[in-house]
C-alpha cells in the first residue's frame, strides 16, 4: 500500500528573507503511516533549522510505521509525553506541528499535558472532527476489514476518530478518544479548554482535493450534520462545540488566534515554496 507519509521538501531560499525567530524548539509527529525517522519528516524538521540556524527542530520517532495504524491514540499520546520529555531540549516548551492523524495525538498532548507546555500548533491536515467514512484508499482498505468488525472497539488508532454522524449516542458512548478531547461529552473537562487556551497560534490547515480525510473541512474543524452523511458541512463558526467554547475554539478565533490555510491538493501533497511561504513563518 502507499501511505500519504509527509513530503520531502527542500529549503527555499529566497522565501526566507528577513525571517527571524527565537529559540523555541519545534517538534514534529507524523502521521499514520509514517514514522519519526523517515526522509519526508526529516526534511521538515530541516527546513526550520535552515530557516532559524538558533532553532533545534526534531520529529518524534513515536508509533512509527505499522505501529502508527495498530497503536490506539490513547497510548500514542503516552509515547509521545515519553518522547518528548525525553528531550532536553524541549524541557522549557516548544511549538507543534502534526501531520494527518499525528494532529490529535498532539492535541490530545495539550489538552491533557501540555508539560512541557506548546507555544504554537500547526495542524496539517488533522482529522479534528473526526473521520466520517472509510476512504477509498489502498492504506484503508488494509485497516477497514479489521475497522468494521467493531467499529469503535477495534484496537487501531482509527476507531478513535471514526465518527458516524448517522448515530450520534453511540459515538459519544462508544468512541473512547476524539468525545473526550473535543469535550462533546455533557461533562466537560475545563482543564482542556484552559490548555488550548495557552496556544499562542492555532494554525489549521487543509487540503482542497484530500481524499484521505473525509469530509476534508475535518481538518478546519468542520464536519456533516449529525444525521447527515455525505450532507451540507457545518462549519467550525456554525458548530456548537465553537459556540459553547468547548475546548476554546471561539475564544481563540475571536482574540485572533487562529489561522486557516489551504493548499491546492491531495492529502499531505504541499510543495516546498507553500510549506516555506505558510509555515515556516509561523515559528518567528
Amino acid at each position: 500500500a502507499s501511505f500519504p507519509r509527509a513530503p520531502v521538501v527542500s529549503t527555499v531560499r529566497e522565501a526566507l528573507s528577513g525571517l527571524s525567530g527565537d529559540a523555541m524548539p519545534v517538534a514534529f509527529m507524523h502521521g499514520m503511516g509514517d514514522a519519526g525517522p523517515n526522509p519526508g519528516m526529516q526534511s521538515l524538521a530541516r527546513t526550520v533549522t535552515d530557516a532559524y540556524p538558533n532553532k533545534y527542530a526534531v520529529a518524534l520517532s513515536v508509533a512509527d510505521g505499522l505501529m502508527s495504524i495498530l497503536t490506539p491514540l490513547d497510548d500514542q499520546l503516552n509515547q509521545f509525553t515519553r518522547a518528548v520529555r525525553a528531550d532536553p531540549k524541549l524541557a522549557r516548551g516548544f511549538d507543534a506541528v502534526g501531520l494527518s492523524q499525528g494532529n490529535l495525538v498532539v492535541r490530545a498532548y495539550i489538552e491533557r499535558v501540555n508539560n512541557p507546555p506548546v507555544r504554537r500548533f500547526v495542524s496539517i491536515c488533522g482529522p479534528m472532527e473526526g473521520i466520517g467514512t472509510c476512504p477509498m484508499n489502498p492504506v484503508y482498505e488494509l485497516i477497514c476489514p479489521i475497522w468494521k468488525l467493531d467499529k469503535y472497539g477495534a484496537n487501531i488508532a482509527f476507531s478513535g476518530y471514526w465518527r458516524d454522524v448517522l448515530h450520534r449516542d453511540q459515538y459519544l458512548e462508544r468512541n473512547s478518544f476524539l468525545p473526550d478531547i473535543n469535550n462533546e461529552r455533557e461533562d466537560k473537562n475545563a482543564t482542556y479548554r484552559a490548555n488550548m487556551l495557552k496556544l499562542e497560534k492555532y494554525v489549521l490547515v487543509q487540503a482542497t482535493q484530500d481524499t484521505m480525510i473525509v469530509p476534508r473541512e475535518t481538518a478546519v474543524h468542520g464536519m456533516w450534520a449529525w444525521g447527515r452523511e455525505w450532507g451540507e458541512i457545518v462549519p467550525m463558526r456554525s458548530s456548537e462545540g465553537y459556540k459553547g467554547d468547548w475546548i476554546g475554539l471561539r475564544t481563540l478565533d475571536q482574540s485572533g488566534r487562529i489561522t486557516e490555510l489551504a493548499f491546492q491538493g491531495d492529502h499531505l501533497r504541499f510543495s516546498s515554496k507553500w510549506w516555506a511561504e505558510n509555515v515556516l513563518p509561523v515559528f518567528a
